[in-house]
């Protein structure tokens, strides 16, 4: 692990994105199974009993949660990155907006500290 707040930041993207990918994966793999059963001739009933069984609603939770995970470490980050060239790189909010293709607003929303929002950040 680094020091540095951007790579730590970027290492969690990547963590939760890997994470993101692997419950989609398994999401996806268990429909999969449910579109073999139904080629095969299995009921919707019985394509559903089997998605069921296996886990359906938790691996859909699972897969919904790894991605709100993933999205939150990209905002953590977008947001380090804005304080950062505010503060550290000294560019206007209106300049560091242009700069990362985003609307003034939604810089100053991502500058705005909020509860437990710094933890990871430069700050």
């Amino acid at each position: 692990m680094t020091d540095d707040w951007f790579v730590a930041a970027a290492e969690r993207v990547e963590d939760a994105g890997r994470e993101a990918r692997l419950a989609i994966e398994t999401a996806v793999g268990a429909l999969q199974d449910g579109c073999v059963a139904r080629n095969a001739g299995a009921s919707i009933v019985d394509v559903v009993d089997q998605l069921i069984a296996a886990g359906g609603r938790e691996i859909r939770l699972s897969a919904a949660e790894a991605f709100r995970e993933y999205e939150r470490a990209i905002f953590s980050m977008r947001a380090g990155v804005v304080r950062a060239l505010v503060d550290e790189g000294g560019l206007s909010l209106t300049d560091a907006a242009k700069r990362m293709k985003i609307s003034r607003q939604a810089a100053a929303r991502l500058y705005e500290p909020g509860p437990g929002r710094w933890d990871e950040g430069p700050y």
